[in-house]
């Protein structure tokens, strides 16, 4: 006599899970916020952009019109000393920006770098009881604000940081510690070309 053994128990059979409508409805809701977010920010981008070229539009035509009064007044051999100043003015002032804005191109770039480079190295010197808080880089100098636990700690990390990339071949210069209205202590190191030394009267 055979006996069938059933192990497809209800448990095993697929469930079919249907959509509710409070999950419908949240899902329309958070694809309507998206949307809307999209929207707000492309129709924000796009006034920006009407109002720059509105703007460019606006220089443009005025140049059109002195270009042209001295044009006509070359045609008439009747050049107007004023228009003639004007038009120099302005080409000069053009070029004047351009060379500008390309030096402060480069100068942002080689900033940009050069703080990378100075990042990197501190994050490979980091020292236990040490930490900064404030980077100033100004492409001739830098200066760095920070506290440590000891003062002995300090000359140890600037001998470490002395061996890096970034910082070999430049003196920290002018070093300062002292102690805040907490005792705890402060340090400030700078790199320059005259080599001072302070200390305040407290400094450990």
């Amino acid at each position: 006599m055979k006996h069938i053994v059933n192990f497809y128990h209800p448990e095993f059979h697929p469930q079919l899970r249907l959509l509710t409508l409070p999950s419908v409805i949240i899902s329309w809701v958070f694809v309507a916020l998206i949307c809307s977010f999209f929207y707000f920010y492309l129709a924000t981008e796009q006034i920006n952009i009407k109002s720059e070229i509105s703007k460019l539009e606006q220089d443009s035509q005025q140049q059109k019109i002195l270009v042209k009064e001295l044009q006509n007044a070359i045609d008439n051999q009747k050049v107007n000393p004023t228009l003639l100043t004007q038009v120099e003015k302005n080409q000069q002032i053009i070029s004047l920006k351009k060379r500008v804005l390309n030096k402060l191109s480069s100068q942002e770039q080689l900033k940009s770098h050069s703080f990378s480079k100075l990042m990197i190295d501190l994050s490979n010197h980091d020292q236990d009881g040490l930490w900064l808080t404030h980077i100033n880089l100004n492409g001739i100098s830098i200066v760095m604000e920070g506290a440590a636990t000891d003062s002995s700690i300090v000359p140890r990390w600037l001998s470490s940081l002395g061996q890096t990339d970034y910082f070999r071949g430049q003196e920290f210069s002018n070093t300062r510690l002292y102690r805040d209205s907490e005792q705890q202590l402060n340090f400030v190191i700078s790199t320059s070309t005259e080599p001072t030394l302070e200390k305040d009267s407290n400094n450990e």
